[in-house]
């Protein structure tokens, strides 16, 4: 009876134990990076100045031989003070320069005919709401300034006034250390009508496509 009474006692002291759920070790939760309070882009690529006959008949050339894309760069400079959580809206400011040149040549290969030169010049402010954290993000953006886009011969000196354009578009940073990222960025130039001036032509409503590559700093 005894050794009985010991092993049902044993018994339910075991099967209790057996069958709690065992405890699950705590796993400290991963940081998330947040964006950082200011970045620096400087980017290069190419925009589409497309073959605007008004233009080409201002230079007294062909629609045909007129540079369609145009070498660029891009510097700019913006910040981040609003947050929450992912999302952050940034607001920051952007120079963007470009060139392109062209001229005829003939069957053999010689150049013909004046230098068709384009170049293209803006300034604007931009805000941006962007989403991911500080090791990377891709961006909406829109902007307004000044842009400046003349079409000339030769050695000729625009005199144009830059007229308020808006541009819009998006882009991503992905940085690969603490301080370096990749960046790309699509954008979209809603160029105005242009008068012609004494050495420049005139110009049709354009809508310029940028599309540029560089690196961020932070």
């Amino acid at each position: 009876m005894r050794a009985a009474l010991v092993a049902a006692l044993l018994v339910l002291l075991v099967v209790p134990a057996a069958a709690q759920t065992p405890v699950q070790p705590t796993v400290a939760p991963v940081p998330i990076a947040t964006l950082p309070s200011v970045v620096l882009d400087v980017r290069g690529g190419f925009a589409s100045g497309g073959q605007d006959a008004k233009t080409a008949a201002g230079l007294k050339v062909a629609t045909t031989d007129m540079p369609g894309r145009l070498r660029t760069a891009v510097v700019g400079l913006h910040a981040y003070p609003f947050r929450r959580g992912r999302l952050k809206l940034g607001f920051g400011g952007e120079l963007l320069m470009g060139s392109a040149s062209a001229q005829k040549t003939d069957t053999a290969g010689k150049a013909v005919g004046p230098i068709i030169r384009r170049r293209l010049n803006a300034v604007s402010g931009q805000i941006s709401l962007n989403f991911g954290t500080g090791g990377g993000w891709s961006y909406l953006t829109a902007g307004r300034g000044p842009l400046k886009f003349e079409s000339y011969l030769n050695e000729a000196t625009p005199d144009g006034v830059g007229s308020g354009t808006l541009n819009y578009g998006g882009g991503a940073r992905w940085f690969t250390n603490a301080h370096l990222a990749f960046a790309v960025d699509l954008r979209f130039y809603l160029t105005r009508p242009a008068l012609a001036t004494t050495v420049t032509a005139g110009r049709d409503r354009v809508r310029v496509f940028l599309l540029s590559l560089g690196i961020s700093l932070k």
